[in-house]
């Protein structure tokens, strides 16, 4: 929208067409909404007279949620209406959209926002709001928001809201939902000593007390880098577990049975290396 406006000026309202995720995108309404504004078209002497481009911009928002019927569908709408009508196809998951319609666009990829950046718009909001907040604070914060401006922001909010000025590093680790460092530090020594009831017990403490594994995967990729009694080759097949149990749980797969399996990998590791050696040979 900020580069329509920046384009199309005061007339970016009639140039611009906007479907969101909370809009019905089944086939229907490609081939009717979709297809009936890509068809449309300019006012080529407004065009002339303002120096505007001749063509209008269609924008889908989350597109990767869009049924495969519906891509096809607008791959043939994006063909035949390209002189008059640009598409802004914007995703989360790249994969999710077909090839087809991947060939006919420029992809750009928004890396994370950097931490320095975080930082420093958190400080600004802090400064306006008049929110003592220390730099500890903030840090931990932008440390748990992993680039996301947004997450960051809404945090602090939250915080404010719950604690007011009273925000410490402890109210930080309760609210982002992230398990103690200390007890995740125990929860793989654990594992590698093979203490099974131990192991046993934090799974238990995991699941009954409502924490998600998404929010652990960063930390214990961090435990497992930092962690001395693991050998190279350990912390590479651990960190692609890692991914895959990330993997995993984007597609919806049940946390606990993925915490058991890390928790099993680790204490099998030797074994499973072993078992690989003896294959090789």
């Amino acid at each position: 929208i900020a580069l329509a406006k920046e384009l199309f000026g005061e007339h970016y309202r009639d140039r611009i067409k906007e479907l969101n995720a909370s809009d019905e995108r089944g086939i229907n309404v490609v081939r009717e909404k979709i297809k009936n504004y890509a068809q449309e078209s300019i006012n080529l002497t407004q065009t002339k007279n303002l120096n505007l481009p001749p063509w209008k911009i269609i924008i889908l928002d989350e597109a990767d949620n869009m049924t495969s019927e519906s891509q096809y569908a607008l791959r043939r709408i994006m063909e035949e209406c390209s002189k008059i009508t640009r598409f802004c196809i914007i995703c989360n998951y790249h994969h999710r959209i077909i090839d087809p319609i991947v060939s006919r666009c420029a992809l750009f990829r928004f890396k994370p926002i950097p931490k320095l950046e975080l930082k420093n718009q958190l400080k600004l909001i802090s400064k306006k709001e008049k929110l003592k907040c220390s730099i500890s604070v903030i840090n931990k914060i932008s440390d748990y928001s992993r680039g996301d401006l947004r997450k960051a922001i809404n945090f602090l909010q939250r915080c404010y809201n719950c604690f007011g000025d009273g925000i410490s590093s402890m109210i930080i680790d309760e609210i982002s939902g992230i398990v103690e460092e200390s007890k995740l530090k125990k929860f793989i020594n654990d594992c590698i000593l093979n203490k099974e009831k131990d192991v046993l017990e934090f799974l238990n403490y995991v699941y009954t007390s409502g924490y998600s594994l998404v929010n652990q995967i960063l930390v214990l990729h961090n435990l497992v880098l930092e962690n001395k009694k693991f050998t190279s080759e350990d912390k590479a097949s651990i960190i692609i577990l890692l991914a895959n149990i990330d993997q995993n749980l984007i597609k919806g797969c049940d946390e606990l049975i993925q915490l058991y399996r890390l928790a099993y990998f680790i204490i099998n590791r030797k074994k499973s290396n072993l078992k690989n050696c003896v294959q090789n040979n």
